[in-house]
């Protein structure tokens, strides 16, 4: 395989980790179906080893024949607060900061807060064409605000069908959850994604690990250069603070 089919796949596998982040923070943790489908895995299972540890970011992987693709669930802690990294992944002016041969992303659709569908695209170096994906996002917050889940997975919708669609990823059941404890943000991301496309599989799963440590390190640098006011925290504390409102009442809050 040539050097750039090699940079394709674990560009897309960086992205593949920012599209866990493509909205703002809610809501109290949703419990799993009780028949999951066959390309879902839960970060508790029982099947889960560990890859590596370093820098603070331990990865474990677990097989997953049906799909071919191993999920990938990455543990780190993020000194400072869920609204500190909320702000980050929220902020779609900056992901090139911190997300390489990041391309493009697209808002779709936002009915509220905690509840939005992005088209996102990724630049890989000539042959390889590029990729792209159709994420919703949906965002759940516990009542103790100390504890806040992204979920997203890959959807259909004909508000992307003005944009390219490349090659299309398959983003599964995929998930980035924070607690807060004491000063520190603890992150447990569960990243399952198939890029598609002619690359074997055992060199997307590769990919995806040296991916997922490279962006996750990345967003742990870019919490740390705190770029957002006093004024944009308290907004984003609101809009976490909110969400009980929202689920019960069934409607965003003013």
């Amino acid at each position: 395989m040539t050097n750039s089919r090699l940079r394709a796949v674990r560009a897309f596998a960086m992205a593949g980790v920012g599209a866990l982040a493509l909205a703002c923070v809610a809501g109290a943790l949703r419990a799993a179906p009780t028949a999951p489908p066959r390309d879902h895995i839960d970060v508790g299972d029982a099947s889960w080893h560990m890859e590596s540890s370093s820098d603070g970011i331990t990865l474990y992987s677990s097989p997953h024949p049906d799909v071919g693709v191993v999920p990938l669930k990455v543990v780190m802690t993020i000194p400072g607060t869920i609204e500190d990294v909320a702000l980050v992944l929220e902020d779609l002016s900056r992901r090139r900061d911190w997300i390489s041969n990041f391309g493009l992303s697209v808002l779709l659709e936002r009915p509220n807060d905690y509840d939005q569908t992005e088209y996102l695209r990724v630049h890989l170096p000539w042959p390889v064409e590029d990729r792209s994906a159709v994420v919703r996002v949906q965002v759940s917050v516990s009542d103790d605000l100390r504890r806040a889940l992204i979920a997203g997975e890959s959807v259909e919708t004909p508000l992307a069908d003005r944009l390219p669609r490349l090659v299309r990823a398959q983003v599964h059941a995929s998930t980035f959850q924070m607690t807060q404890v004491e000063n520190r943000v603890e992150v447990v991301g569960l990243v399952f994604i198939d890029p598609r496309g002619g690359v074997p599989k055992w060199i997307v799963n590769y990919f995806t690990r040296r991916g997922a440590r490279a962006t996750l390190a990345g967003l742990r640098r870019q919490v740390a250069r705190q770029l957002y006011s006093p004024a944009e925290i308290l907004a984003m504390h609101r809009r976490i603070a909110g969400y009980r409102a929202f689920r019960d009442r069934g409607a965003a809050v003013p």
